[in-house]
């Protein structure tokens, strides 16, 4: 092996590993410009092609530390495109779930406010961004639509312990969905993220359902929405005025 060929191995080697770095910031910071899993992926082949004269023996291709780089990635596009398919035939009640901008690891997700809670008639949409670590770690989805409930903050986040503590590679985006659905009829006020709000829930339980209704309506109801009832009441009058019997004429 010449000395330039040394020379290049650690710069190639320092190159791969700023690759599987990039892939971990975009993993932690969760920031708003979030890179394709396939773009991620294909900056790291390319990083690792001029090494791959020194790979072992078995193939695979190595960062510094041992482990493949590859692996986790491939594992978590399978398991997405797997949910993705399976939330498009069969969506969860009341939820909707697909690809924003076509960016895998990046969905918009709707869910309808539960029928006699003080969120029904609205339509509440969330951020779904998946980390490069799924399933073993959980998506973080945020609320887009403002909501007055003591369990989601003003940003968005929701204190949901499947998205905690309690998840689990089993679990997936359509169970999380339904969580999500149930947590807004039946709130948590003892584990809160807003507390006035947990606070008013439990002593003027009137006047928090008044202000969450009116948000309901100024955030997750459309002037299409709002109006469509007005629309349906019209064309039922018109329809009524057409069906009324014409006045006879009379006889030559």
């Amino acid at each position: 092996m010449s000395s330039d060929q040394l020379n290049s191995q650690p710069e190639t080697e320092a190159q791969a590993e700023e690759a599987v770095e990039a892939v971990a910031e975009t993993e932690v910071d969760g920031q708003p410009e979030v890179r394709s899993l396939a773009s991620v992926a294909s900056s790291v082949e390319e990083t690792q092609a001029p090494s791959t004269s020194h790979s072992h023996s078995h193939g695979h291709s190595h960062s510094p530390a041992g482990k493949s780089t590859e692996a986790p990635l491939t594992g978590c596009v399978v398991r997405i495109k797997r949910e993705l398919q399976d939330i498009r035939k069969h969506p969860p009640p009341n939820c909707t779930a697909d690809l924003h901008h076509g960016d895998l690891l990046r969905w918009t997700a709707g869910v309808n406010g539960p029928a006699g809670s003080v969120y029904e008639g609205g339509h509440f949409r969330l951020d779904i961004r998946f980390p490069a670590s799924y399933p073993f770690r959980p998506p973080r989805i945020r609320f887009t639509t403002r909501i007055y409930h003591c369990n989601v903050d003003s940003r968005g986040a929701i204190c949901l312990d499947v998205l905690g503590e309690r998840w689990s590679p089993v679990m997936n985006v359509a169970k999380v969905l339904l969580s999500i659905y149930v947590l807004m009829s039946e709130c948590n006020p003892d584990d809160p993220l807003v507390m006035c709000i947990a606070d008013q829930y439990k002593t003027n339980r009137r006047e928090h359902d008044k202000i969450a209704r009116h948000w309901t309506k100024l955030f997750a109801m459309t002037k299409v929405q709002d109006k469509k009832g007005e629309k349906d009441a019209d064309q039922r009058n018109e329809q009524n005025q057409d069906q009324k019997p014409m006045p006879s004429q009379p006889a030559d």
